[in-house]
């Protein structure tokens, strides 16, 4: 009886690692990933917006709007090859 025991602890071991390493649930983590990683840049870049919100009467406005429109490109650039490598929808 210990046997079948063992086997059926390993064999259930083995469906769990086949579930949680299939290509499937690989995708669905890194679309999260992408999805969580370019909304948490996004607040990051809505927050350094705020921050230097004090400027747009000064000549640094230029500057910080420059800095922070090439911050958001990078990131939707950063996320949409991400996507297309995964071949994950946004």
């Amino acid at each position: 009886m210990e046997k079948s025991a063992t086997e059926g602890i390993y064999e259930n071991m083995s469906k769990a690692s086949k579930a949680f390493f299939s290509g499937e649930s690989t995708k669905k983590f890194a679309a999260w990933y992408v999805d969580t990683a370019e909304r948490l840049a996004n607040e990051f870049l809505d927050m350094q917006a705020t921050a230097t919100g004090w400027a747009k009467e000064t000549p640094l406005a230029p500057i910080f709007e420059a800095q922070n429109d090439l911050g958001r490109k990078f990131v939707k650039r950063s996320a949409e090859a991400a996507r297309k490598v995964w071949q994950i929808e946004a």
